[in-house]
């Protein structure tokens, strides 16, 4: 990993109402890592993702990727240019395949149109099972999504993200709602993946050993604040993250 910044973030400020959700924050991610972003209930944490891809806009502050500024784009255009955010909820076509929630990502990044007759039930389909395969998934391919289980949702949504190709990929809680074990799983195969194809992770995530597992870095919010920004032996050995977060966590 060499610290070139991918993403950064200045002095961004948040507020709903008379509550300040994120306080000044400006951090910088680098290209490649992967970065875990900490903190207790309310401490910001989701707002600040929210503010990188625009669904929420800044009162203050700036947001840059690869070195241009996207505070006010539109986030399907952010996501066009590889910025992709994964939700905490997942947020799948419940109706449709595995194999046909992949395909509508294909499309949308490759900008092509679908064609609705049956001979074309196939477009993209090397492309769309090699995603599939990639997170452990082209058995499924013609399960329909809300048939899953939990764990293999999760999959299933981080495989759409890696449809569209990121260069940095945002990941809200990835391992929320399943055992420990699988959330290692989850983890373990996003790290592959991230180095394989050679895009930067950020992840929220409430379970600490996961978070000082799978980080390079990890920095940690409260009260909107950002108060640190460190290798994962170092947050460990810090006061306040022991005293909040280690043996507990939250979000």
């Amino acid at each position: 990993m060499t610290e070139d910044v991918i993403l950064r973030t200045e002095h961004l400020v948040r507020y709903f109402g008379a509550l300040k959700a994120t306080d000044d924050v400006s951090l910088d991610i680098y290209r490649g890592e992967i970065h875990a972003v900490i903190g207790p209930n309310g401490a910001g944490k989701s707002t600040l993702m929210d503010l990188i891809v625009n669904r929420t806009s800044p009162n203050e502050g700036r947001v840059f990727f690869e070195g241009k500024e996207i505070t006010r784009v539109p986030p399907y255009k952010i996501a066009d240019q590889g910025l992709c955010k994964c939700f905490q909820i997942s947020k799948l076509f419940g109706h449709l395949t595995c194999f046909e929630n992949i395909q509508i990502a294909q499309i949308k990044k490759h900008k092509k149109v679908y064609d609705f007759m049956p001979k074309r039930a196939d477009y993209l389909h090397d492309e769309v099972m090699e995603v599939l395969e990639s997170v452990g998934m082209a058995r499924n391919a013609g399960e329909t999504a809300a048939l899953l289980s939990y764990g293999d949702q999760r999959r299933l949504e981080i495989a759409i993200t890696l449809a569209m190709e990121p260069k940095l990929l945002m990941l809200d809680e990835p391992t929320a709602g399943v055992a420990r074990a699988e959330g290692y799983e989850i983890m373990k195969m996003i790290r592959e993946l991230a180095l394989k194809r050679g895009f930067t992770v950020v992840f929220i995530e409430h379970d600490m050993e996961i978070v000082f597992n799978y980080s390079d870095r990890i920095s940690v919010l409260d009260h909107g604040a950002l108060i640190a920004t460190d290798t994962p032996a170092n947050i460990r050995n810090n006061e306040f993250v022991q005293n909040a977060y280690v043996g507990g966590g939250g979000r």
